[in-house]
């Protein structure tokens, strides 16, 4: 069976005079604020990246359309737009806590509870405590429905054991939104839960993924009987699928619409690249850019058309599924293209280009993978295989 007529489309993001106000006081405020190089070492990178994140916070850009009991500027989804997409014309560092700020504090303040917001969400801002998000397992890295991670209820605590991997930057976080089966018995998605874990519990051992390029981003987490509280369940016992779900579509909005101009900056390095080396006029180089720059449009275009729908509240269940996958397409494309195109003087030696080439290889897995978001797409938007 068919599914039957989606929800009428949403009007795409618009932006007003007080948002292009608000633009020019941050594209100020960077000019005079830029944090400079990155350290070498990567401990001192991640406290400066800490105290970045206090600064903008301090500054009042971070988490725009929080409410301002909870440390936000209480304005709206498009002010968010306005800091993302600043922050990514910029040069400068991207939130070291954007797992929270963009994830985890939207799910809480829509299923949690105040004393949840109270305890969570301020120190979320200013980066004091980061976040991280425990959803995929060995045996269950896109089809989260298979989790095996056991929450045992014992009075007003639940007993966390298990295993999680592919835990970006858990190897930093203070807080980890974790899915866990709080119900014995139950199968798919029955019986989840989303359990705030504390990482400095002595149960809980964070050991590093080896990736090609030497950095550390992802980990696994093993659980064992890690004490979290029965009042730390984001939306409550046995509603941890639904909470889930929301908080994987807010990992794609703000960040596609950020990654795009990234991307739309690396873009603009290689036509500066292309063009010193007298190649710009080559057909093959004016088809490949070309593609790749309308690419971009239609991704912006797509992420703004999200943003929108989340504000609306009007976001059809599987449609970020589409700037997941489309993200993912256009970014390898750019990649292999810059490779293919600046030669093999570039493409054999370790720089920039071959790095984000290979880092760009796992937008196929995180987040859910390619067959994931094409199953999702097709049942849930196209209605195919749906039962009769």
């Amino acid at each position: 069976m068919s599914a039957g007529p989606g929800p009428l489309p949403v009007e795409t993001l618009r932006f007003r005079p007080e948002d292009e106000e608000l633009r020019g006081r941050i594209r100020t405020w960077m000019a005079d604020h830029d944090p400079g190089p990155a350290p070498v070492d990567f401990g001192e990178r991640l406290a400066a990246l800490v105290r970045w994140q206090a600064q903008l916070d301090e500054a009042g850009f971070v988490g725009l359309s929080w409410p301002e009991r909870y440390g936000g500027g209480g304005l709206d989804l498009r002010a968010e737009a306005v800091f993302s997409e600043e922050l990514a014309s910029s040069s400068m560092p991207e939130l070291i806590n954007r797992i929270g700020v963009y994830m985890c504090g939207p799910t809480i303040m829509d299923f949690g509870d105040e004393g949840q917001a109270e305890r969570y969400l301020p120190k979320m801002l200013d980066a004091t405590e980061s976040w991280c998000q425990g959803f995929s397992e060995p045996e269950a890295g896109s089809d989260l429905a298979a989790i095996r991670t056991r929450g045992r209820v014992d009075g007003d605590r639940i007993l966390v054991s298990g295993q999680k991997v592919w835990t970006s930057r858990a190897h930093i976080a203070r807080r980890c939104a974790c899915l866990v089966r709080t119900e014995p018995g139950s199968e798919r998605h029955r019986g989840l839960s989303l359990v705030i874990v504390d990482m400095e519990d002595p149960g809980v051992n964070v050991v590093a993924l080896p990736q090609m390029l030497g950095e550390r981003h992802f980990n696994e987490v093993f659980l064992d009987d890690v004490e979290a509280r029965v009042e730390d369940v984001i939306g409550g016992l046995g509603n941890g699928w639904k909470a889930a779900m929301q908080m994987l579509s807010y990992e794609r909005g703000l960040f596609v619409l950020e990654r795009q101009i990234r991307l739309r900056r690396a873009l603009e390095d290689l036509v500066d690249a292309l063009l010193a080396a007298g190649r710009a006029e080559e057909p093959e180089v004016r088809r490949q850019v070309g593609r790749i720059y309308a690419d971009l449009e239609l991704l912006k275009s797509q992420g703004y058309r999200t943003l929108a729908a989340q504000a609306a509240k009007a976001l059809p269940p599987g449609s970020t599924s589409i700037d997941k996958l489309f993200l993912g397409q256009v970014e390898q494309r750019l990649f292999a293209a810059a490779l293919e195109l600046l030669g093999p003087d570039v493409a054999l030696g370790m720089n920039h280009w071959t790095h984000d080439l290979l880092e760009g290889r796992s937008v196929s897995m995180y987040g859910g993978s390619t067959e994931i978001q094409l199953n999702i797409i097709s049942r849930q938007l196209l209605g195919l295989g749906a039962s009769r």
